[in-house]
């Protein structure tokens, strides 16, 4: 696992004390926007008028209503109105408010004592470009001469119109896109409305030393500067967090591009359950905790009663509500649920797994298809299940986690009835390949049959980086007769592999090495299972023989250790 040294820590670190008086400070204006009998767009115009279609209608994106903002600022509460003046005018959120948009703030400020800020605002701004459009992006700069800030502001949006004007010939298109930029005036702390105070209030809490984070024997580590925010979709703030692409590397306005698709996955997610019905679920743990490991009980429904459903699913959401993100969880680390078959879950399967982010404050969330595994629990009534989010001695770190088993039906053609471990992992040398080749009979009356394989590598052998950084492949064979190699698709090690991910639910902006693509994983993302259909392959009714080896590119394992559950299962 590859880790953020705190020297970056500390220099991300670095205190902008900010001021304001409160003479400078007035409520944004309400005029124009629909408070006022203009046009709505949280559903419906409030006086009955014409809505014209927007971006959530050119999406097909369902809406939120605008909320009146809390009057606290932490990460994950309500943020409310504000103005900003910008070239093109006073920008108001509740005018603008269209419910199924996000905003991200980018705030230059700049620091003698280090390039942080200037190699951020170098960077390749068209990355924003590329993102969704229902995305808007703020620069904005805490310079105390407005003529500076509105030099800095038109360097940046020269760089942006270039690159949209780049990116397409479609006049139309370039228009729409350049609506996504706003180019602040004011200075940051005075904005009207609850950005402002969202930077006053959080340069406030950095200053004092009673927020920094108790690492131990490393030291204690203060808030990091907020050079990027946001509020989501949710109209709730977010953090961004770190901006460098890997330990040691500059940052980059790339990383923070992320956070657009990150804020698209929780929509989808809060969307698609709003809307569903006929799912039952099953809560294991719902509440703030410390520990990493956890054995719960959940009463399934009988037997005859889990034959009705085709899906299952289990829901994992994690907050780490602290404002300091280095009071967070730190680590990447392998978690699991299993199925225990005994009293103390000596003997359990593995039912999904995921990595823990690196250091990241407010909420993920994942909803992960186990619908092959359900075999596992098939017996219903009084289930067990192991929950590991990590090793039991890692630095207590308090989060709220919730964890539920869903059931439902889906019309799927065939459900999965059975199905039994073939193959674990382990250490990925000379050995790993000693195994026993495993025998099983699949009933004459399966509809289909898969091998489904929980795959990830960890550990870094020197020289080759095994098994987190390099190309091990795995071959099952079925009767002698090789299946489909299982080898990873991307491009392990790529600096950003696992940036786009963030679509797919990887919290950006971690601070650690989180973008770079691993052997099968990224930091923060359930290990979706790799299944293969070999109904072809097996006689049914009959016994088969199933072996496997590991690979490291063509030739023997070399280092590292291979986290693996290697199923075979049966659909009626």
């Amino acid at each position: 696992m590859a880790r953020l040294r705190l020297a970056s820590i500390f220099l991300f670190a670095s205190f902008v004390g900010a001021c304001s008086s409160g003479d400078d400070e007035v409520e944004p204006v309400r005029d124009g926007g629909p408070r006022d009998g203009g046009v709505a767009r949280d559903g419906g115009p409030r006086d009955g008028g014409y809505v014209e279609p927007d971006v959530c209608d050119d999406l097909g994106l369902p809406r939120i209503a605008y909320q009146d903002g809390d009057t606290t600022y932490a990460f994950g509460d309500v943020a409310g109105d504000f103005r900003v003046a910008t070239f093109s005018g006073n920008w108001i959120l509740s005018n603008e408010w269209t419910g199924c948009e996000s905003y991200v703030f980018l705030n230059y400020i700049p620091d003698d004592r280090t390039t942080f800020e200037d190699d951020l605002w170098n960077s390749n701004p068209s990355w924003f470009v590329d993102t969704p459009v229902n995305t808007h992006y703020f620069f904005m700069a805490t310079l105390a001469q407005e003529n500076a800030r509105i030099m800095k502001m038109q360097e940046v949006q020269g760089r942006i119109d270039a690159a949209i004007d780049a990116a397409s010939d479609d006049e139309a298109v370039r228009e729409a896109q350049r609506r996504r930029f706003h180019y602040v005036i004011d200075a940051p702390v005075l904005i009207p409305g609850s950005v402002g105070e969202f930077i006053q209030d959080y340069n406030t809490y950095r200053a004092d030393p009673n927020n920094y984070a108790d690492l131990g024997d490393r030291g204690r580590a203060p808030p990091p500067v907020a050079h990027a925010f946001a509020i989501d979709r949710d109209q709730r703030w977010d953090p961004v967090g770190n901006l460098n692409q890997t330990v040691g590397s500059p940052p980059a306005f790339q990383m923070a591009s992320y956070v657009a698709g990150f804020f698209d996955h929780k929509a989808a997610i809060r969307d698609r359950l709003a809307s569903e019905i006929g799912v039952e679920t099953f809560v294991l743990l719902d509440e703030t905790v410390t520990d990493r490991e956890f054995i719960r009980e959940a009463t399934l429904p009988s037997a005859s009663a889990m034959a009705g459903y085709d899906t299952l699913e289990v829901d994992v959401s994690v907050t780490c509500r602290e404002r300091n993100v280095f009071a967070c969880s730190e680590w990447d680390r392998i978690a699991h649920i299993f199925v225990c078959l005994d009293e103390t879950c000596s003997d359990r399967r593995e039912l999904v797994r995921w990595i823990t982010p690196y250091w990241r404050r407010g909420n993920r969330r994942w909803i992960m298809d186990a619908s092959s595994l359900m075999g596992l629990v098939a017996d219903g009534g009084a289930q067990r299940f192991q929950i590991v989010m990590g090793p039991t001695w890692e630095r207590a770190t308090p989060r709220d986690v919730r964890v539920a088993i869903r059931l439902s039906n889906q019309g799927a053609a065939a459900r999965a009835t059975a199905g039994e471990l073939a193959f674990t992992g382990g250490t990925f040398d000379d050995t790993y390949n000693v195994r026993d080749p495993y025998r099983f009979t699949p009933p004459a009356t399966a509809s289909r049959v898969e091998l489904v394989v929980i795959l990830s590598g960890h550990g870094q052998e020197a020289g080759n980086n095994c098994a987190e950084w390099c190309d091990h492949r795995h071959i099952f064979a079925i009767g002698g007769n090789d299946l489909p190699e299982i080898a990873h698709e991307g491009n392990i090690g790529s600096r950003d592999g696992c940036g786009p991910a963030a679509s797919r639910g990887v919290p950006p902006g971690q601070f650690g090495n989180w973008a770079p693509e691993r052997a099968y994983w990224c930091p923060g993302l359930p290990v979706d299972p790799i299944r293969v259909d070999i109904t072809s392959d097996v006689t049914l009714g009959a016994e088969n023989e199933l072996t496997y080896r590991g690979a490291f590119q063509t030739g023997m394992p070399n280092g590292g250790n291979i986290s693996l559950s290697a199923y075979v299962v049966w659909y009626e």
